[in-house]
């Protein structure tokens, strides 16, 4: 059947919003600038290899993009994250991939929290080793994608089923599809002062 029943002018008027815009963009991508705090990287260039090029810049010398990579890096806390944000993005609000990966971090500060609109967090190769630390990312009601493996949080026992009921709006958990009988599994008793312990 041929698609005739389609309007022809289905798409002419369609204008793409700003935020549409920012979820096109390519990231912004600060990664492998051997960094060890946020702030050096407000000075730095943003790197083009792996991302092909870089985001459109606003007459503010912001960028218009929603996807920020901070991989790869010598950063030790998320400290100052929402500064660099503020600085570097168009419209902070709209951030919703924040790739934080590879780096030297030991705790997930209150920064990350901020940003209700992510829907991706990379935080895996890092040196979180507080499991409690995972109960500051509870605001973010629009994740659907998180990493936390290669941190010593991963060695708890029952580490990804905490994660699965911490977070059950997740699709998926290190680049691993969290599946409907995770989600229904129940946590081992003591679980809980497993977590308040703060292993």
């Amino acid at each position: 059947m041929s698609g005739k029943h389609c309007s022809q002018n289905h798409t002419s008027n369609y204008k793409r919003n700003e935020q549409q815009a920012m979820l096109a963009a390519p990231p912004l991508d600060f990664s492998f600038k051997k960094a060890t705090t946020m702030d050096e990287l407000m000075s730095t260039h943003a790197q083009v290899i792996r991302t092909g090029k870089v985001p459109t810049r606003t007459l503010n010398d912001r960028y218009i993009t929603s996807s920020l990579w901070l991989s790869n890096n010598l950063l030790s806390s998320t400290s100052g994250l929402q500064r660099l944000v503020d600085k570097v993005l168009d419209n902070p609000a709209y951030l919703s991939w924040l790739d934080l990966s590879c780096n030297e971090i030991k705790e997930i500060s209150d920064d990350v929290e901020k940003f209700t609109s992510l829907k991706i967090l990379y935080l895996h190769g890092n040196k979180i080793a507080n499991i409690a630390d995972t109960l500051k990312l509870k605001k973010l009601h629009n994740l659907r994608s998180l990493t936390l493996h290669g941190n010593p949080i991963e060695e708890v026992p029952c580490y990804r089923s905490y994660i699965v009921h911490l977070f059950p709006q997740l699709l998926v958990l290190d680049f691993s599809p969290v599946i409907a009988a995770e989600k229904k599994k129940a946590l081992p008793v003591g679980f809980s002062k497993i977590i308040q312990s703060g292993i």
